[in-house]
């Protein structure tokens, strides 16, 4: 198995947010609140309101192109086919950006490490593979990643483009 395709199936898994082997609108719905509950924030803030409109976003963009049988939910073939990039850069850019927003707490440009954690922790994916997330972002060990770097990474990684070596500590 190539490590695109590792990563489509590492994506798949922290989308699919109940485990049905399904991704379904609820998914997304949950994914945001996972999230703005992890990091203790209100669900009434602008950013967790950010955060739930860029979800619901991702799935719509999703859905809409890739549902090949219009049942309202995607199998994970159907999840493949996402790797025409230029169709769903609407979606996994906003989800992006409101990610690492809600994740800067003090709107200086920079995660800190227990932001992060708590992050993608609640995204779903393993604690070993964010940490070792974090690490491939700080190597200098200062304990904050840059928003800009991080949102990239995030893009690159759901659109699966190429390699990318600090993404691919996920999978």
């Amino acid at each position: 198995m190539d490590a695109r395709l590792d990563r489509i199936n590492a994506a798949f898994d922290a989308l699919d947010t109940n485990s049905n082997g399904y991704l379904e609108a609820d998914d997304f719905d949950r994914l945001g609140h996972r999230i703005v509950e992890a990091l203790g924030v209100a669900e009434s803030s602008p950013k967790a309101q950010a955060l739930h409109a860029s979800c619901r976003g991702y799935w719509e963009g999703l859905v809409e192109t890739l549902d090949e049988n219009r049942d309202g939910r995607l199998s994970p073939e159907e999840y493949a086919r996402f790797h025409e990039p230029s169709e769903f850069e609407d979606g996994v850019r906003p989800y992006a950006d409101a990610l690492t927003a809600i994740c800067d707490r003090d709107d200086d440009g920079f995660v800190q490490r227990e932001d992060f954690v708590r992050g993608m922790s609640a995204v779903g994916f393993p604690a070993d593979n964010v940490e070792a997330l974090f690490k491939a972002f700080d190597p200098q060990g200062t304990g904050e990643v840059a928003t800009t770097e991080w949102r990239i990474a995030i893009e690159e990684y759901f659109l699966s483009r190429g390699g990318h070596p600090v993404g691919d500590t996920l999978v």
